[in-house]
């Protein structure tokens, strides 16, 4: 699951490496795509620990929400404020504005509500996937689910842009410990619920880049789905049926289809789902046993996060070289890629690892679950 993680991660880095530099490096999978896998990875392990780490009690549910919330958003907030920064240096020393354009062009004529909203999302990320859905208009904002085919939407002033992924994951911890605990076919019923609004809001005509992958009721039937995999894995191990050769194979015929089915995938992202729904308990059984495929998925949330600064920071030092070329840059890209992995190790080394400990003994102290699920504990990954 390691793997996965880090590749999905590694897919949204690079789309975006490519948009900012004009050159594809990583088609296999789209960005909408990875993000919605993340989703299903996300109901997984969250069911995971609240089976086995916090206990169903307000104690154990404070931890669990406090916990959540210091993973989120440390991290988000570290790089926040060291973009915001040096986008403050630039524009202090005579050069762009960087990733603060947005404000410096419009801030005059900005609402009091724009403003609002703005720095209400940057800060606490709530509500930020709404940006989508409202378009600028000369400082006010405007509801339109076309928002992103109407540009300018109030996404560019969103400083990182992919964290608006954060909010809806957000929306899901807030629910989670009041229906993950519940019976197996009551998160099923609520996911199938929110299959069915999806595709019935569709085929009233309300499909847009925006509902595709950014509407929380529409896409909280892939975290439950996630959860589900989460029993089936529970079930399988409760019964000693998970087993390393099995767990690698399913793994590799996983890995194979995907790199010789890209078309597969991008035209039919629904069934992708199911499949891999099917294949998260053994791609988590193999993870539990690579501790080397842990640290790699540990990479995904601050390459998810910093890669967006490096580009925008990059593709803004050399604007005026590659328009000059005339022409794209394959190298710039993997460049890109690369700085933001190396800047993901060090985040993880210096900020996330420390602050994981503490959050691992805050679920200890609070007395989270019984010896019975000393396994399902075992098995939780210190970055989860």
């Amino acid at each position: 699951m390691g793997v996965m993680r880090f590749m999905l991660a590694l897919a949204v880095a690079s789309g975006h490496a490519g948009s900012f530099f004009g050159a594809d490096i990583y088609p296999m999978v789209a960005g909408n795509i990875a993000v919605q896998i993340f989703y299903m990875i996300s109901g997984f392990l969250i069911a995971l620990i609240l089976a086995g780490k916090y206990a169903d009690t307000p104690q154990g549910n404070w931890v669990f929400y406090s916990n959540r919330a210091v993973k989120i958003y440390v991290p988000y907030l570290v790089i926040l404020a060291v973009t915001i920064v040096v986008s403050l240096a630039s524009w202090a020393a005579g050069g762009p504005t960087l990733s603060l354009a947005a404000f410096f062009s419009e801030g005059a004529q900005m609402s009091v509500s724009t403003w609002a909203f703005a720095i209400v999302t940057n800060l606490f990320l709530i509500g930020m996937e709404w940006s989508s859905m409202l378009i600028d208009r000369g400082g006010q904002l405007f509801f339109s689910l076309n928002a992103l085919d109407q540009p300018p939407s109030a996404v560019h002033f969103n400083i990182i842009v992919p964290a608006w992924t954060l909010s809806l994951e957000l929306a899901f911890y807030l629910i989670a410990p009041l229906i993950l605990r519940r019976h197996f076919l009551l998160i099923a019923a609520l996911a199938l619920a929110s299959y069915y609004l999806r595709f019935e809001a569709y085929a009233q005509g309300f499909r847009t880049l925006a509902t595709e992958y950014r509407f929380f009721p529409f896409e909280l039937s892939l975290f439950l789905y996630g959860a589900l995999s989460f029993r089936i894995y529970r079930f399988l191990r409760e019964r000693a049926l998970m087993f390393p050769a099995f767990s690698l194979a399913f793994t590799a015929i996983c890995a194979v289809g995907a790199i010789s089915l890209p078309q597969f995938i991008s035209q039919h992202p629904h069934q992708l789902y199911a499949v891999i729904g099917l294949a998260l308990p053994s791609f988590f059984d193999f993870s539990t046993r690579h501790r080397w495929d842990r640290w790699l998925g540990d990479l995904s949330y601050p390459l998810y996060l910093v890669h967006w600064p490096v580009c925008v920071f990059g593709s803004t030092a050399l604007k005026n070289w590659l328009a000059s070329q005339g022409s794209t840059s394959v190298l710039y890209s993997y460049l890109a890629v690369v700085v933001s992995v190396v800047l993901a190790l060090a985040i993880n080394r210096f900020l996330v690892y420390p602050i994981d400990k503490w959050r691992q003994n805050r679920a200890r102290e609070a007395g989270a679950v019984g010896p019975a699920d000393a396994q399902a504990r075992q098995n939780t990954s210190v970055t989860i």
